[in-house]
């Protein structure tokens, strides 16, 4: 059977992060309305026949803050998954958890509901900097909820850490992430951050208020996480993910890939049979859809040929395993190296044999290794060009 990844939004926050611009809900005395009809959401998906037969790889609780729902309320709707859909039996179960909103009980049941994978936002082990992206934990309840997830049982942990805040130096990254790789967790995310449109981040920005990193020591920040979290024994997979050998998410990997995904909940996305749809960001209307008893989709659209390559190349491209050029070929009949040869020259042409997100000996974006097409270290930090230019040539 074909395998499928199964996220799920769960759209509530105790408090919304000034940065944030995941749809969430402060509105939390709605939860118990919003697992009932997630739990119709799973009844009706488990029959689409589109979803129905396959074996789930992954399953994914994001927001939001999902730590905020109760043990036992997961323990029941995965079981309703299981019923209805074949559980691969390596399957990756994550929860994202905010250390704000985290008790030993609540670990324990997680562990024993069924939870495998912690995914757990812990941005900055400064007090300050916390402080400035409004979370509502401190570092040191950071490493209580770590030292908590590890004696329920939890031994699959993912940390994220943001880097290239207003005001911060690279120094005070390096220590966030030295108290982070001592903590040693099996999973490293490490985000720069992300100026979103219409946060109140933004808006403090437009005001002057807040002065955003400067490019240069927000590049200088990414190269120190890239060289400490190798010298410690991650490999550098994907432009922001880190692992110990064996320790990649799983979930993440299989939308990089391309593969079918189901998204339940409020503004979740899934894509299947070449066409992508998604819930509407509004928890109002989709708890109103699940009363009448109807699917909360709120669009579609049929991926054509062009979008299908500029998406291989945008997902492939950030992975260190790069583009396999003979999958390239037999999903669209054409050399890539061949159509695209004029944009890899315009980009300094190509290094062989150079392991891929490595310092290049010239000025080389792009490397070429066991029949892979993928970035060197410094096309890593010129990704957004890389691919713009590839997509010029190739998907137009």
């Amino acid at each position: 059977m074909a395998g499928l990844a199964l996220y799920i939004h769960v759209p509530f926050c105790r408090h919304k992060c000034i940065y944030c611009d995941f749809y969430s809900s402060t509105h939390t005395a709605l939860l118990p309305r919003y697992l009932e009809a997630l739990q119709q959401e799973i009844a009706y998906y488990r029959r689409h026949p589109a979803f129905a037969g396959k074996t789930l790889t992954s399953i994914y609780w994001g927001g939001g803050t999902p730590s905020l729902i109760p043990p036992e309320e997961i323990h029941t709707l995965l079981e309703q998954i299981r019923s209805g859909w074949a559980l691969s039996p390596a399957a990756e179960i994550t929860l994202e958890a905010n250390p704000g909103a985290l008790d030993s009980a609540h670990l324990a049941g997680y562990r024993q509901a069924g939870i495998n994978r912690l995914s757990m936002g812990i941005q900055s082990f400064h007090d300050s900097e916390l402080a400035l992206l409004t979370r509502i934990h401190s570092a040191a309840e950071a490493l209580s909820a770590l030292a908590s997830a590890r004696a329920a049982g939890f031994a699959n942990i993912s940390l994220d850490l943001i880097f290239g805040l207003p005001g911060q130096s690279n120094s005070d990254y390096e220590a966030s992430l030295r108290q982070a790789i001592a903590c040693r967790p099996a999973h490293l995310s490490l985000y720069g951050l992300t100026i979103e449109t219409g946060t109140p981040l933004a808006q403090a920005v437009g005001s002057g208020r807040l002065q955003p990193c400067d490019e240069e020591v927000e590049r200088e920040m990414f190269l120190t996480g890239k060289k400490m979290a190798e010298k410690a024994g991650y490999q550098h997979y994907e432009i922001s993910n880190y692992a110990l050998p064996g320790c990649e998410a799983r979930h993440n990997q299989h939308y990089w890939e391309g593969e079918a995904y189901l998204g339940l909940g409020p503004a979740a996305h899934s894509f299947a049979a070449g066409e992508r749809f998604w819930n509407g960001r509004d928890l109002e209307g989709y708890l109103a859809a699940w009363r009448r008893n109807e699917p909360a989709v709120a669009g579609r659209e049929r991926i054509g040929r062009e979008e299908e390559k500029s998406e291989a190349l945008l997902l492939g491209l950030r992975r260190r395993a790069g583009i396999d050029l003979a999958r390239w070929r037999e999903r669209f009949g054409e050399e890539l190296l061949d159509r695209g040869g004029r944009a890899i020259e315009r980009l300094g042409g190509c290094c062989q044999g150079l392991p891929p997100f490595s310092a290049a000996p010239g000025e080389e974006l792009l490397t070429l290794n066991s029949g892979h097409l993928a970035l060197t270290q410094a096309g890593v930090l010129l990704y957004d060009m890389v691919c713009q230019e590839l997509c010029a040539t190739l998907c137009a």
